[in-house]
């Protein structure tokens, strides 16, 4: 449905979009073009991430009584029409609002009013709920933009997924708020990115599906942001050094649902040679949590990795064809909240 054929109607769309967690990448920002910017690496998509709601309200359309003519053109034209109203409301995983966060989504209305997927007259409420926290790597700003687009795909029918795949892409580098998230999330289950850039415009990405329960957890009081370490010159290179050499190997074969187990090892590499892990937050978490699997015996069954770039890990199967079980999943869960860490179970989406 057209928001052009609305008349005096208000219609609300909710949409959804998990997060992404980056095992490993490099780090691809020197292009002018921003949709040839990212990331080379690999990592999944979860089911847990943001929902948006949007609601058309009205549109800045004059009303005009003037008459035709016995022509065909109005005896008074259309004057100019101001932009619409924007209401826009972030609330946090705890239902607290977020204050001075919705600059990254009113830079993406003008986006998609430049080209013309949105009418610059109409106005719109837009509610985002996170689950997850921010700067964690969990992708929270590039699944807060793909449900905002998604919704507005629903509600005016315009455009494609790509087209707004490419404008998300386009204001995670304005806000160096990420590198490949979006790249990743164009795709389901567990991800390996080929090519740096936006999908459809450089980006190249191969993917398999799974269906896993996994943990996210991370240290509360601590929070990193992407453009800490991309904009530093120093991380730049041990990242995209450690980066390039993980994803050289793991083009090396096919795709597909038997790579996990390189998957985990290449991880694991890129924590330590990229020099990650040791940072001394990071290196305080895995610590913890790797003492509490020990403690419930259950090292056998999990991997512990790094989610990347955040002071927060992940809780993954070392089997993908022996998932974790959900006592196994909950008595981790019971141990690392008794410790302070936070934690959420979700899956791989």
């Amino acid at each position: 449905m057209r928001l052009l054929a609305l008349v005096n109607m208000t219609v609300m769309v909710v949409e959804r979009c998990g997060g992404h967690i980056t095992l490993l990448f490099s780090i691809w920002k020197d292009s002018h073009l921003a949709r040839l910017q990212g990331s080379r690496g690999a990592g999944f998509n979860i089911s847990t991430g943001v929902e948006a709601r949007v609601e058309f309200l009205s549109s800045n359309t004059p009303e005009t009584q003037a008459k035709l003519s016995a022509g065909e053109l109005l005896d008074i034209p259309a004057g100019p029409v101001n932009d619409g109203d924007l209401q826009i409301y972030i609330e946090d995983m705890n239902g607290r609002e977020l204050e001075n966060s919705s600059r990254l989504y009113v830079d993406l209305i003008d986006e998609l009013r430049i080209a013309r997927l949105l009418r610059p007259e109409d106005s719109y409420s837009i509610r985002i709920k996170l689950e997850l926290p921010t700067s964690q790597g969990f992708g929270m700003s590039a699944a807060g933009l793909l449900a905002v687009t998604r919704c507005f795909s629903s509600l005016t029918g315009k455009g494609t997924e790509q087209q707004y795949q490419r404008i998300a892409h386009r204001i995670e580098r304005k806000h160096g708020s990420g590198l490949g998230d979006v790249l990743g999330m164009s795709k389901r289950g567990v991800e390996l990115r080929f090519e740096p850039g936006a999908p459809g415009s450089g980006g190249i990405v191969e993917h398999f599906t799974t269906v896993q329960p996994v943990l996210v957890v991370w240290q509360h009081d601590e929070s990193r942001h992407t453009s800490k370490y991309i904009d530093d010159d120093r991380w730049q290179r041990a990242i995209s050094q450690a980066g390039e050499r993980s994803v050289s190997r793991l083009k090396l074969k096919e795709w597909d649902f038997e790579r996990w187990p390189d998957l985990m090892l290449e991880s694991r590499n890129f924590a330590q040679e990229s020099g990650l892990q040791e940072e001394p937050a990071r290196k305080k978490l895995l610590s913890i949590v790797r003492k509490e699997i020990l403690r419930l015996d259950l090292q056998a069954r999990v991997n512990v990795r790094l989610c990347m770039l955040g002071i927060s890990a992940t809780i993954l199967p070392r089997r993908l064809d022996s998932p974790l079980t959900e006592s196994e999943l909950g008595n981790i869960s019971e141990a690392l909240q008794n410790t302070g860490i936070g934690v959420v179970e979700t899956r791989i989406h």
